[in-house]
């Protein structure tokens, strides 16, 4: 294994490390995997994650490249004016340009934690280059069971008048927000959810979205964790898209012991098996195509 740090991009601010296999190992690769920011976190990820698993992957012969965006960690910020989700894209392009010249390899996989599945999908539609697409914590639709299951844990440990109460404030404060704002009563800020955090696709527009890019041969995994009570049982995306018939293709994990920043050493062992089998399963996947 080698690992050598870059400066690259238009305007040489974007800083990375690029993770090679050894020299044995190296025609092993068909795909090299990008990591990069979870939120505001540096480049290492979330108790150095994406470090732990850069290594992992380099030992199987999967090089990658976890790297900074514009104006986080280590990188500076740019001069040109673009919003932050078209300079994460650009800043992703550039990330696969780099270990494109390095690494030799002409596919990539695409790793987006939380928000930066956000950015990692954002980039899928628009570069043909991405053969694979991973997303943690992203994108959550609910269904009636997971509806459901959030009010029964939630009169489990709260009882049930106070989950009652609960249920019967929020009613009232929607009710509230229609009225004008001179009749509507002050109140403290809601409590941030992953709602909050970035926009969620109507599901017929995710759908067809995922539909499009397995045409195009993406490999597509999702995974979630606990960390979010509106996801919250196994199958819950399958249902969510049973009927728009993506589950054939989309393969999606429920990782119930883990909470959304994998805590625990046993929960990131367990996180790290599963984007290392996939990365895996893709890398060979795109070595039986170029045989064929």
């Amino acid at each position: 294994m080698k690992e050598q740090s870059f400066a690259f991009g238009d305007e040489g601010g974007l800083v990375g490390t690029i993770c090679l296999p050894s020299i044995e190992q190296s025609s092993r690769a068909h795909i090299g995997l990008v990591l990069f920011n979870a939120g505001v976190v540096h480049r290492i990820g979330p108790h150095r994650l994406n470090v732990r698993l850069a290594r992992r992957l380099a030992a199987r012969g999967i090089p990658s490249i976890r790297f900074d965006l514009t104006g986080q960690g280590d990188s500076a910020r740019s001069l040109v004016t673009r919003s932050f989700e078209e300079q994460a894209v650009e800043d992703l392009r550039a990330a696969m340009g780099l270990l494109c010249s390095v690494a030799k390899v002409p596919q990539f996989a695409l790793f987006g934690f939380c928000s930066g599945g956000v950015n990692s999908y954002a980039a899928a539609k628009v570069d043909e280059r991405v053969a694979g697409l991973m997303m943690f914590d992203t994108y959550i639709y609910p269904t009636f069971w997971s509806i459901a299951n959030r009010y029964v844990v939630k009169i489990r440990s709260r009882g049930l008048i106070t989950s009652t109460t609960g249920w019967v404030g929020r009613r009232l404060r929607r009710l509230t927000d229609s009225l004008p704002t001179i009749f509507r009563p002050s109140s403290a800020p809601a409590a941030l959810s992953q709602a909050a955090l970035f926009v969620t696709p109507a599901k017929t527009e995710f759908a067809k979205t995922l539909t499009t890019l397995d045409k195009r041969g993406v490999k597509i995994g999702i995974v979630y964790s606990r960390g979010f009570e509106q996801y919250n049982y196994r199958n819950q995306f399958a249902d969510a898209f049973r009927r728009f018939g993506i589950n054939a293709f989309v393969k999606s994990e429920f990782l119930s012991d883990m909470d959304h920043t994998a805590t625990l050493m046993a929960q990131q062992e367990v996180f790290m098996q599963v984007i290392e089998r996939w990365s895996v399963e893709l890398n060979e996947s795109r070595r039986s195509t170029k045989k064929n």
